[in-house]
């Protein structure tokens, strides 16, 4: 690459000085081609021969559509085709993809909204709930990116891990009552609470508590919220409401690994990755995962395997 543009600046050098040169031209227009031709080859994101789009979404290794084009089961998408607009869903967990981020190790699903439209409080009609289990998976929903919320009036709405609470919030309203700022979500009517790290294995919960709102309750929901995404539309319910999904976003990473080293071990209950030419591989004890960055200076998807884009690095200057 570097070559490349080195003769390309002293072939235009070259021009620069001798107009007339038709040697220098067909030089420099050759050079100028051979380096496009090389930027567009390493700027490929999935695997070679493999579908790198679906619909309006980008799908980067180590997610791929089609077999040997995914790092393992969990990075599986499948490209359902029966819409206008084709859309990705992750296999494993079956969620609609939005979008997919390598920088950030995050991934923007389509995430369902917990609704109780019954009017009657939970200790009647019983607390609606919602259960996730993606444990020894590579995702967990994001404590910096996803906020859980819940809507309505008289609602508790929590989050239990292993039989105890782990996180919740309460949201009371009168009738014609109306926050004072225009899109808060502090409790009046609406309500939010951090994640919890890590978050894979849970159950959710829409209940109820008295509220001074009299009559029949009107609906509540509660659901896992991109707040990025949420803010951008004013943390105003009423947009939420009658939605039967909202964005949410994803940690991934690749667990269960490490990174290759040049040290020999006999542990064989890890998997170990290999990151792309220009890269760096991070790893840590405590969850035994790995991630691939490029270097500074770098960019491209420093997950493709060394060796895999034939003799174009997977990270590129």
């Amino acid at each position: 690459m570097l070559f490349l543009r080195i003769l390309y600046f002293a072939a235009y050098e070259s021009q620069f000085n001798n107009s007339r040169d038709e040697n220098c031209q067909w030089l420099l227009q050759i050079s100028l081609l051979l380096w496009l031709s090389i930027g567009a080859a390493a700027a490929t994101q999935g695997m070679p021969g493999c579908q790198e789009r679906c619909g309006d979404v980008d799908i980067p290794y180590p997610f791929g559509i089609g077999f040997a084009c995914y790092f393992d089961e969990w990075f599986e998408v499948t490209c359902n085709k029966s819409t206008d607009l084709p859309k990705p869903f992750l296999n494993i967990i079956n969620m609609e993809v939005l979008s997919i981020s390598l920088d950030r190790g995050t991934i923007q699903v389509n995430n369902p909204v917990l609704f109780d439209c019954s009017g009657e409080p939970s200790n009647v009609t019983g607390a609606p709930n919602f259960t996730v289990r993606w444990e020894g998976g590579p995702f967990s929903f994001s404590e910096n990116y996803t906020r859980f919320t819940a809507v309505g009036c008289g609602v508790l709405a929590y989050i239990e891990q292993s039989d105890a609470i782990a996180g919740g919030c309460m949201s009371s309203c009168k009738p014609n009552e109306t926050a004072e700022k225009k899109g808060s979500c502090y409790g009046l009517g609406c309500c939010q609470t951090e994640v919890p790290p890590a978050l894979q294995s849970f159950t959710a919960y829409l209940d109820s508590f008295h509220s001074h709102y009299h009559g029949r309750l009107p609906c509540k929901s509660a659901f896992m919220v991109d707040q990025e995404w949420f803010i951008s539309n004013g943390q105003d319910p009423d947009k939420v409401t009658g939605m039967d999904y909202v964005p949410a976003v994803l940690d991934w990473r690749i667990y269960n690994a490490k990174c290759n080293t040049s040290t020999s071990t006999r542990d064989t209950s890890t998997i170990t990755v290999n990151c792309g030419n220009n890269t760096v591989c991070s790893s840590t004890n405590q969850d035994s995962s790995v991630t691939c960055d490029c270097l500074h200076g770098y960019e491209g998807n420093p997950y493709l395997p060394q060796g895999r884009q034939g003799t174009q690095s997977t990270c590129y200057c």
